[in-house]
């Protein structure tokens, strides 16, 4: 807080008029950056709803990978522009009817996704695609073929640029299509894990 104060130009008890603490701080960063994710401006309909969804997550992972910083303390309280956020995620589903039960776990699966795939690619140690390449070189000719066959095939195929579509869509869409699929199936209780 003296760090912020200082290079604000005030001093630190002056920064206490606004913010309790650190945390109340980070709170009220998470929150104003969360304004930039964007909703439907429609109420969706049985044939929007999963686009709907699509767009929605895409707009908060590219919040996130805007505001490199913002998915590492995600997880504290939520403010007004988290709480829309979150609050337009459910509405997207509940207002098409999709069970509750079943909006909760699809609600779960699309934010854990959004956040865990920002944290993962973040926290990658390259800054651009060269260092990306010769990290995936290193990682491969250090694997012994005989220990780690499909290890090193699945290196390959990122090195050999194979990979032409977005993993955060592709497995966006899996999340959506599972959603979609036991929606129109009325499978608003999906089988409890043992």
């Amino acid at each position: 807080m003296r760090s912020l104060g200082k290079a604000l130009g005030f001093g630190v008890m002056s920064l206490y008029n606004h913010v309790d603490d650190k945390n109340d701080l980070l709170v009220a960063m998470v929150d104003v950056v969360s304004f930039e994710i964007a909703l439907p401006e429609d109420e969706s309909t049985s044939d929007t709803w999963k686009a709907d969804l699509r767009a929605c997550m895409i707009s908060a992972y590219a919040m996130m990978r805007h505001h490199r910083w913002v998915s590492s303390i995600w997880n504290r309280p939520p403010g007004a522009g988290k709480n829309r956020y979150h609050e337009g995620v459910l509405r997207i589903m509940r207002g098409v009817d999709i069970p509750e039960e079943l909006s909760c776990r699809g609600f779960h699966a699309l934010t854990m996704h959004v956040v865990g795939f920002a944290l993962q690619v973040l926290d990658m140690p390259f800054s651009n695609q060269k260092e990306l390449r010769a990290l995936g070189h290193k990682a491969y000719d250090d694997l012994d073929e005989q220990t780690y066959p499909y290890l090193r095939e699945h290196i390959r195929f990122h090195l050999d640029g194979r990979d032409k579509r977005s993993d955060f869509e592709y497995m966006l869409d899996l999340i959506l299509d599972g959603l979609e699929r036991d929606f129109l199936a009325g499978d608003d209780h999906p089988k409890e894990s043992i």
